[in-house]
């Protein structure tokens, strides 16, 4: 029987959003967030009784309580939690669109921006970005996905943004790309490492063992010796960045990071750097989908993420 009764009630609740208001659906959000009439009817700059009556309405077209009250105040029912998470995600589309026609202001948008970065970019720049976020734009949300080598989730590609780091030319792609940065590759190592004092050169290089993190210019390392008939002594691989700098500091093994990257307070304070002694260009380029353009919010996005990255061991 309740099977049956819940069937009726979302069936009754489909024919009802045909003529549903949207400006209801923004009661209904302030309402689960909030979970008070009051705090809801202040947030939206309503009188109790408008967001009491917006709630009876809501009751009638979703056929059940969207909220009842406990020992603890007002709490959302299960069902109203599930349309809420699906609400939320409609209305930030809605208004995505929107601001391509009205501008962007950040610090009263209600959106989820898609971000796609490797590991090493994202440890060093996540922080930051959060934060920037965070003063400026307290609504922003920030999905991110870490990427290797494998191709672009359609999100990212059309709706977000990617960030790689890389030392040749991508291939055509229809993506948007700006540089963000060119750098080169510095060699670190611990402080009272033996070789810190020492003249450095192409040879001293090679006579150290190595850490080598995989991907992000470190075959291109390889690549470029092999032409000229070298090769680096690699004590150790690891898949990613994280605690690689716990074993540069305390072992001697080298490792080669981005030279901007060595201007941070947590390598600058463990490690010292020489210049990796081969010709190797290094760039950060950002890239989005030509769709969203027009999308002043995302314009806005793509500067923050500039200005972020310019603030890096700058």
């Amino acid at each position: 029987m309740f099977g049956i009764l819940h069937m009726r009630r979302m069936n009754n609740a489909a024919m009802n959003l045909r003529g549903i208001d949207l400006n209801l659906l923004v009661v209904f959000e302030a309402l689960i967030e909030e979970r008070s009439v009051t705090r809801a009817a202040a947030r939206l700059g309503m009188t109790q009784p408008a967001v009491s009556h917006a709630l009876k309405r809501l009751r009638l077209t979703f056929g059940g309580e969207m909220l009842v009250r406990t020992a603890h105040g007002m709490e959302p029912t299960p069902e109203a939690v599930k349309l809420a998470t699906a609400f939320r995600a409609a209305l930030g589309q809605i208004e995505s669109v929107l601001n391509v026609e009205r501008g962007f202001d950040p610090a009263r948008a209600r959106r989820t921006f898609h971000l796609s970065v490797s590991d090493y970019v994202g440890e060093l720049l996540l922080p930051r970005l959060c934060l920037a976020l965070r003063r400026t734009a307290p609504d922003i949300g920030l999905t991110v996905q870490y990427v290797g080598d494998q191709p672009v989730p359609d999100v990212i590609a059309y709706e977000g943004v990617e960030i790689h780091l890389s030392v040749e030319s991508r291939a055509a792609t229809p993506m948007r790309s700006q540089r963000l940065l060119e750098d080169r590759f510095m060699v670190i190592m611990r402080k009272d490492h033996p070789a810190a004092a020492l003249p450095w050169d192409l040879d001293a290089y090679l006579a150290q063992p190595h850490l080598k993190v995989t991907g992000v210019g470190s075959n291109a390392i390889d690549n470029v010796l092999a032409q000229c008939g070298r090769a680096r002594r690699v004590m150790m691989r690891v898949p990613s960045w994280q605690g690689m700098l716990p074993v540069i500091a305390s072992t001697d093994l080298v490792a080669a990071i981005p030279g901007r990257w060595m201007g941070t307070q947590r390598f600058a304070e463990h490690c010292v750097a020489r210049p990796l002694p081969i010709e190797l260009a290094l760039t950060l380029d950002i890239a989005w989908h030509p769709r969203n353009d027009a999308d002043s919010g995302h314009t806005w996005f793509r500067e923050l993420i500039r200005q972020t990255v310019e603030g890096i061991g700058a």
